[in-house]
């Protein structure tokens, strides 16, 4: 060990006494500096003019255009300056040979030069530490554990670097040569992750072995034994490699016995970088404050209740404008989409299965050919679309054998996984959105149903009712039904299908019933089923507009509530007398509910109830009809309007039978309406999704929501961080030059 630091001092003496190792300190300075002082006053004046800034650690250091994440880009020109000479300098001057013959081991040589250079590296980690406890002392609550992963990160890949820059050192005399070898090996572990990435087997060695994002995960907070296996196998591969150079050059040995000797090293690290990548090897352990890169505990207690294997099978269609996610060259990325899953189930498998189909082939806006479909049969039209992606046609189902296996029409063909458990399956879509992809909730929710029964709803059809499978404004397929829509209840847990009341009964095993705003009287006998499962428990939504009081007044006489007379009207400068902007009871939340009547309720009723929405107090209830796009009104108590706030939506609740039953009216069917979501003028989405999760027991949607982040105040002024600039990118690097310049001098005086 002395003679590895006495190695190790001298080639430190050397370093420093040259120009170049303060240049760089000078250099990675001030780049550090002025990168984390400019972002430090961007976001200061940001917060001073009133913008909301949060979750600043991350912004600031590992964030897109962060510290560490400009580190990580340069840090690679660095390395092979300081490195390039470790071996090489002794090989040009001639010296190798009385290193060789001194009485020192080559490992040792090696460990001690090693040495050397990782220290140069730990003082730039140094640098960055100065600016990291600098952050974590100027942000109101810093993410410290965040940070820290984030230096361990950088620490580990300039490691990584000076391995392998010390090992193309011992193999040339050119310090030149040696730098531009090294920067090609780094270029080569960059580039190797995309290699053979359309093989089964290659594709997974060579994206493992890949140096490319190896950082990002220990940059974001997560520290996994897969990822510091692997920088520690790299260094420890080619630390391996330099040794045996040495001997090499120490005793000549056979070419046959060195390669076999390369071959054996290599491959015994390429196996141990593939084991420690196996998911049922890996050790996690996130450092952030607010556990953001782990599930959180709601989807950890549904990923836990998974005893054994569960199947997630991909089905990507060669005709879908999605087929690019699920291509054999994307199927890595695609799998580090569920890594966070595997902590938690060992057993998930994913499975690929590749077709073409077409629901119809002459109006479909989803297909990715887009060119002239003339005369084209759907098998043309799939040659087509391989020959240009320069994929075989035959290497995908035809539409005859997928539907053979599993019939996709009543999803469009579109991307779709289906999980498999225990006889179970569930669904995953792709979504309309610039992220195409199922989040959190969205995949836990998947799995959740695979352990519980899914809540499942019927939408009463049969007198022109609000429909869910219409896409028209009035309608309800955007929140209840529709596939391509994220928050849509069928992508959030539910099953959602229409139902009718024709054989006087409700169909069995409802979680709720919606009748939304019928047109038309129901039928006795529909009457009769209604009435039915109401005395039975079952759990309703009623939604409903001004002008249906005859209509709806019966049936809502049977939980003890009445349509008022007339329609609620707000007056407005922006918008329509009738466009009531109705808060929640309790919480103030607004709801836009475009034509609503007031409710009201028979407290001697055999249920409770609960107000959930009110329309403002500077309204009233306006008897008689208001004129179509009437853009001003006036009170007129006279003709029986009276002002107040009234009730316009109500929940009640009873046990009977011993369970909860529990039942919605609201007098309007339009804040959950197509049109409503997606022109949002209140909270409707929030509240028509906490609606639903109240009548399913808080089991769907899953909660997934995490506690918002603290560090979001910056406690400095403009101008202090101005003066810390001054002594960061200027003071500091001066002194560290006069510093070198002035060992430099002393050095050669003697």
């Amino acid at each position: 060990m002395k003679k590895i630091l006495k190695i190790a001092k001298l080639e430190l003496s050397i370093l420093f006494f040259a120009p170049v190792a303060w240049l760089v300190l000078i250099i990675f300075f001030l780049q550090s500096g002025n990168r984390f002082l400019g972002l430090f006053g961007s976001y200061q004046e940001a917060i001073s003019m009133g913008n909301q800034v949060t979750d600043l650690s991350f912004a600031m250091f590992p964030g897109t255009g962060g510290l560490f994440e400009q580190t990580l880009q340069n840090i690679y020109f660095y390395i092979p300056l300081l490195s390039m000479g470790l071996m090489s300098r002794e090989i040009s001057s001639g010296s190798i040979k009385l290193l060789l013959s001194s009485p020192v081991t080559v490992k040792e040589i090696i460990f001690g030069k090693y040495l050397a250079i990782t220290l140069y590296g730990f003082l730039l980690v140094m640098i960055l530490l100065v600016y990291a406890l600098t952050g974590g002392v100027l942000i109101r609550n810093a993410d410290y554990g965040l940070i820290g992963s984030g230096l361990l990160a950088l620490f580990l890949l300039i490691c990584t670097y000076a391995a392998i820059g010390l090992f193309m050192s011992s193999l040339t005399g050119y310090q030149v040569v040696a730098a531009i070898s090294t920067l090609a090996v780094f270029a080569a572990l960059q580039y190797v992750g995309s290699v053979g990435q359309d093989i089964d087997f290659v594709r997974d060695f060579t994206y493992f072995l890949s140096i490319s994002g190896r950082t990002d995960d220990l940059l974001k907070g997560l520290i996994s034994s897969r990822d510091v296996i692997y920088f520690l196998l790299i260094i420890g591969l080619f630390l391996s490699l330099s040794i045996l150079r040495l001997k090499a050059a120490r005793s000549p040995q056979s070419a046959g016995m060195l390669l076999m000797k390369y071959t054996g090293i290599v491959t015994a690290a390429l196996l141990m970088i593939y084991l420690s990548s196996r998911p049922q090897f890996i050790w996690y352990k996130d450092l952030t404050a607010n556990k953001v890169r782990t599930l959180t505990p709601n989807s950890q207690a549904v990923a836990k209740q998974i005893k054994g294997d569960l199947s997630i099978t991909t089905y990507v269609n060669l005709l879908d404008q999605n087929v690019y996610a699920g291509l054999p060259v994307s199927r890595n990325l695609d799998m580090s989409r569920f890594d966070a899953y595997r902590r938690y189930i060992p057993g998930l498998k994913m499975k690929y299965v590749y077709y073409y189909d077409i629901t119809d082939l002459k109006n479909n806006r989803n297909m990715v050919y887009q060119g002239d479909l003339t005369g084209l049969t759907v098998k043309q039209v799939a040659e087509k679309v391989a020959d240009n992606m320069g994929l075989e046609v035959n290497d995908f189902l035809s539409p005859a054998d997928i539907r053979k296996r599993i019939d996709l029409r009543s999803e469009d063909n579109n991307f779709i996984r289906i999980l498999e458990y225990q006889g179970r399956t569930s669904k995953l879509r792709l979504y309309d959105e610039m992220d195409a992809f199922p989040l959190e909730t969205e995949i836990t929710a998947a799995i959740k149903r695979l352990i519980v029964p899914a809540p499942r709803i019927g939408v009463i059809t049969g007198h022109n009712e609000r429909s869910i499978l219409k896409t028209g404004e009035r309608n309800y397929e955007s929140f209840l039904n529709a596939k391509k829509v994220r928050r849509s209840l069928i992508n959030q847990g539910f099953e959602v299908a229409a139902v009718t009341l024709d054989s006087g009964s409700v169909p069995v095993g409802l979680s709720l019933l919606i009748l939304a705003d019928p047109a038309t009287t129901l039928k006795p006998a529909e009457l009769t089923a209604l009435k039915s499962y109401i005395d039975n428990g079952g759990n309703l939504m009623i939604t409903t507009e001004p002008g249906q009081q005859q209509l709806i007044n019966p049936i809502l006489k049977w939980v003890d509530i009445r349509l008022k007379e007339g329609a609620l009207v707000m007056p407005s400068n922006d918008n329509l007398p009738d466009q009531v902007i109705a808060t929640t009871f309790r919480e103030g939340m607004p709801v836009a509910m475009p034509g609503v009547s007031a409710l009201q309720y028979d407290n001697s009723g055999a249920f409770l109830a609960d107000t959930l929405l009110v329309s403002a107090a500077n309204g009233w209830n306006k008897q008689g009809e208001l004129a179509k796009g009437a853009t001003e009104i006036s009170y007129r108590p006279d003709q029986g309007d009276v002002k107040g706030s009234y009730p316009t939506a109500i929940a009640l609740h009873r046990t009977i039978k011993g369970k909860m039953q529990k039942i919605l009216v609201s007098g309007d069917a339009d804040f959950m309406s197509n049109k409503e979501l997606s022109q949002p003028k209140g909270m409707n989405q929030r509240f028509s999704t906490t609606v639903f999760k109240w009548f399913v027991n808080g089991e769907f949607p899953v909660d997934t929501r995490r506690p918002e982040p603290k560090d979001n105040e910056i406690l400095l002024k403009k101008r202090q961080i101005s003066t810390l600039k001054l002594v960061f990118t200027g003071l500091i690097p001066l002194l560290i030059g006069l510093l070198g310049a002035y060992i430099i001098i002393s050095r050669k005086r003697k």
